[in-house]
């Protein structure tokens, strides 16, 4: 990544170049050491300048990446450190006097550190600010050492942090307090941070821990359930209650996640699924021609304890079936990436009989201790569920095993379709249960992560265009070709997601304009091409799906065959705080 490529240039450069350094700053009684802060501009990487409390760090907002601060570590006793810890600390004063919830400056703010000594890097990873229960705000390294470069070398360390920081409406003068603590004693010294807001307000939600339920029908236009009995006219809306109805609590919800389907459309079009009360995005949830029933998962955020539903054209019935949300009060469970992996195939015998489910058959499959997953505490797991070789028009539903089946549906295909929707659904005694009501169909499931007591946490940012090659956004100009990959940086400011610090991303992905059958598949930057794919469609279709995949801050969207067009809307991110 560039920051690593960066942070590395500064240690090599300055830290190595002992004769360069500056004078040491700070020192404290009884620890054998002094650290002295200094911030590199573009320029020169070299050349530094005092990192003080009266000289602050301008941290630009909206920015990925901007210019690296350093905080040297200057040992005066022979043999060096070892088992040191590094904070950075905002007090609560300070967080007070910018106008900023804490919590949200706390996501405005992260940063891509390295930790070098003599011997080279010792350890690179991001540093996200926690939130205290005092109000402050701070960043917390793992325990490092600081040993001298063979047997007569100086003990010099560097800890090298490149900020990156989120839109905000207002600038703020942070004081700041960089510290080093061992067995002998700590030394610290102020460093001040000078928040530059760039006047545009990208918007962040509240973090949320998730909570699983068992699929339950929230809305539904043909049976007036959580809306009139009528079908949805072009650009016609509804508005569904959802904190507060269906067992979901009155308050602390931050996002929903529900399948949600079209179905009985007399035109193409698409639905866009939305926070209440705020913007109509640009972004759609799902895609469909007339007479088809198409469904997708989607996470959205929960505004006034509500969600919109807008249909673009024609007429169209619309479903809803809520499978989980996320709360503020900490007591769901957190999301870890597992996969993606193939854990059942009824094609090839993978995690279930090497046979096609029959009308009205069950499947159940073992996921606790399958693929990555724990084999106890996992709450609820998130597959990519797909249906091939049906002979007949039907339905597929996913739920929790040993529990009575739902009457909500998670795939609607015809005859001879190949149609994937990504699922969550509580996990009980390890396992979960498919369900085929008619003909028989071939199920394949993905695993792309589970829930559980470790992990991270959710926070929604809205429906965001991060990808869309038919107009260059997200920097690719033109349909991606057969056995090709596009390479988005999705992690970035503009995108509401920090560049770093972010476990996983959520997608709503659109193939369009296909010229032949074929699928796509979205992975991680860092991550080998996976045998799994996310979306299957034939030349000419519109098809969206939901992704949950890791970032790094980019993504991969790799076209199996023919050229096509792709279409990524972020609806929130994870992380570890």
């Amino acid at each position: 990544m560039r920051v690593n490529r960066r942070v590395g240039l500064v240690a090599a450069g300055v830290v190595l170049a002992g004769g360069l350094l500056p004078v040491p700053a700070a020192s404290a009684a009884g620890f054998p050491g002094t650290l002295d802060l200094q911030c590199f501009g573009d320029r020169d990487p070299n050349v530094g300048l005092p990192w003080t409390a009266d000289r602050p760090f301008q941290l630009q907002g909206g920015v990925d990446y901007n210019p690296i601060c350093a905080a040297f570590i200057y040992v005066l006793q022979p043999g060096g450190l070892t088992g040191l810890k590094a904070s950075y600390t905002i007090p609560a004063d300070s967080v007070a006097a910018s106008g900023y919830p804490a919590q949200r400056l706390a996501r405005m703010i992260v940063a891509s550190v390295a930790i070098t000594d003599g011997r080279g890097l010792q350890n690179s990873a991001p540093w996200s600010f926690a939130v205290n229960g005092d109000g402050s705000l701070t960043m917390e390294s793992p325990r490092f050492d600081v040993l001298p470069d063979g047997p007569k070398g100086a003990a010099v360390g560097a800890i090298t942090l490149q900020f990156s920081a989120g839109s905000g409406l207002r600038s703020a003068q942070l004081h700041g307090q960089f510290k080093v603590t061992g067995a002998q004693g700590a030394v610290q010294a102020d460093a001040g941070l000078h928040y530059v807001a760039d006047g545009k307000s990208i918007p962040t939600g509240t973090a949320g821990t998730y909570r699983s339920v068992t699929p339950v029908r929230a809305l539904d236009t043909r049976h007036a359930i959580g809306a009139p009995k009528a079908p949805v006219g072009p650009g016609g809306e509804v508005t569904l209650q959802v904190a507060g109805a269906n067992g979901i609590p009155a308050t602390g919800v931050t996002a929903v996640v529900l399948n949600v389907t079209a179905t009985n459309a007399t035109a193409g079009g698409y639905v866009t699924v939305y926070p209440h009360g705020q913007p109509r995005p640009t972004a759609s949830n799902l895609n469909f021609t007339a007479g088809q029933t198409v469904p997708n998962l989607v996470t959205v955020p929960v505004v006034d304890g509500k969600i919109n539903l807008y249909n673009f054209a024609g007429t169209t019935d619309l479903i809803g079936d809520i499978s989980g949300y996320y709360t503020s009060d900490g007591t769901g469970s957190r999301y870890t990436t597992s996969g993606p992996t193939r854990i059942m195939d009824t094609r090839s015998a993978v995690g279930a009989p090497k046979a096609p489910v029959g009308p009205g058959g069950e499947v159940t499959l073992q996921v606790a201790g399958v693929g990555g997953v724990p084999a106890t505490g996992v709450t609820s797991v998130v597959l990519n569920v797909t249906a091939t070789r049906a002979t007949t028009g039907g339905y597929v539903t996913v739920y929790p095993h040993g529990r009575q089946r739902p009457t909500a549906s998670n795939l609607n295909f015809t005859a001879g379709q190949t149609v994937p929707n990504l699922v969550s659904v509580p996990v009980v005694d390890g396992k979960v249960t498919f369900y085929n009501f008619a003909g028989s169909v071939d199920l394949i499931a993905d695993l792309a992560g589970y829930y559980s007591g470790t992990g991270s946490v959710f926070v929604p940012t809205g429906p965001t265009r991060v990808l869309d090659s038919r107009n260059g956004t997200g920097g690719v100009h033109a349909p991606i070709a057969g056995g090709h990959k596009a390479y988005v940086q999705v992690g970035s400011w503009k995108n509401g997601i920090p560049p770093f610090g972010t476990t996983a991303v959520v997608l709503n992905v659109t193939a369009t304009r296909a010229t032949t059958g074929g699928y796509v598949s979205v992975f991680s930057g860092s991550q080998a091409k996976p045998t799994a794919s996310n979306l299957n469609f034939t030349a000419g279709q519109t098809v969206p799906n939901a992704v949950i995949t890791p970032l790094d801050p980019s993504v991969n969207f790799f076209n199996f065959a023919g050229d096509v067009d792709l279409i990524a809307d972020a609806a929130g991110y994870f992380t570890a705080n």
